[in-house]
């Protein structure tokens, strides 16, 4: 079965070494009204464009969208558009909540909820995120880290072709079997069964990137208020956030059921869970791809704007726990490495949502 349920854990501090990157695509010029969309469809707009990825000779506005795209989605996350992306304002925090791992991030915009199935779709049938069509090197770059961009070596990680990436997403049929290829009832599910490949090549199709390692924490903790959940208590309960069955090897609660299908739920699930700045599930329902390697804590130092762009075994990390994990790996400070995932081998509860220029 293409699946795989998790790697080995590592409750550790968060990763930020210093490299430099380039920046990503030229901006487009400014699309006809007839063309552009609304703001309900789109959420908010982005800064990477159509430019993007490899020139097929079609019109570069039919490459992907230049705002977030939900146009002609029928379904909504927590009762707004599936698009919706909210400004955070930069600043500096204790990474892993420890006064001796200090990090700064500049304003960035982050999507508030997880990219759904019905988002996917449209990337999908699209035809991008494919060795076909792969995007160009140094796209989805974070405006202020050197070299954080697309890199031509990825593209050996992404599935030859549509149909066959069509059928590789739909990675666990006996549970958590979310991607349809039709629009359905599950649109509004986060998306599963995507490698890190695959999402970062859909932020960048989306107008946006991968988040940092650092974004992302400061995000879920709330910036220097240090929060240990994303919501401002200490307290967890499945009001806040989607967790408590246990599935596979998963390291669920002593008192966590077996996962059924109907404990996936719709991004946006539990409003009094939202972090700081607005943004739902950051803690539960799928893990959470970042930009980042894995690096363990010894290689942690101050640093404003960074990642960790160095390749190496330990592979990516996630973020955030999900609903078969139990509540200690659902903590702001929580880190586990992907360590093994290749296009034939997937993960039925990992997802990502996309970072983005403020406006």
């Amino acid at each position: 079965m293409l699946r795989r349920l998790h790697a080995p854990l590592f409750a550790l501090g968060l990763s930020c070494a210093l490299f430099y990157s380039t920046q990503g695509c030229e901006e487009l010029p400014p699309v006809p009204e007839e063309d552009a969309g609304t703001e309900e469809d789109a959420g908010g707009g982005g800064e990477e464009d159509a430019s993007c990825f490899e020139d097929t000779g079609a019109d570069v506005r039919d490459a992907g969208p230049i705002e977030p795209n939900c146009k002609g989605l029928s379904v909504q996350c927590g009762g707004e558009s599936c698009c919706a992306a909210n400004n955070i304002p930069g600043g500096s925090f204790n990474r892993m909540n420890d006064n001796g791992f200090p990090a700064t991030v500049s304003d960035f915009r982050l999507d508030t909820y997880e990219v759904v199935v019905g988002r996917f779709r449209a990337f999908l049938e699209a035809g991008f995120g494919t060795k076909q069509k792969p995007p160009v090197d140094g796209a989805g770059a974070h405006p202020k880290i050197p070299d954080s961009g697309w890199k031509n070596a990825y593209n050996a990680q992404l599935i030859d072709d549509t149909d066959t990436f069509r059928e590789f997403v739909k990675c666990d049929p006996e549970l958590f079997n979310v991607y349809t290829d039709d629009p359905g009832p599950n649109d509004a599910l986060p998306m599963n069964c995507v490698t890190w490949a695959e999402a970062f090549a859909f932020c960048i199709w989306d107008g946006g990137r991968l988040p940092t390692e650092a974004e992302w924490e400061y995000a879920a903790a709330g910036g220097n208020e240090q929060r240990i959940y994303p919501w401002n208590t200490n307290d967890i309960d499945q009001n806040r956030a989607v967790w408590g069955c246990q599935s596979g090897d998963s390291i669920a609660d002593p008192d966590a059921g077996l996962c059924k299908f109907t404990d996936y739920l719709p991004a946006g699930s539990k409003p009094t869970g939202k972090g700081k700045w607005g943004h739902a599930d950051l803690a539960g329902s799928v893990w959470e791809r970042v930009l980042d390697y894995f690096v363990d804590p010894f290689r942690l130092t101050t640093c404003n704007d960074c990642a960790d762009l160095v390749e190496n075994a330990s592979g990516h990390p996630i973020r955030g726990g999900s609903l078969n994990w139990g509540k200690d790996y659902l903590r702001t400070i929580d880190r586990t490495a992907i360590n093994t995932e290749s296009v034939e081998v997937r993960t039925n509860t990992v997802g990502f949502r996309c970072a983005r220029a403020t406006q």
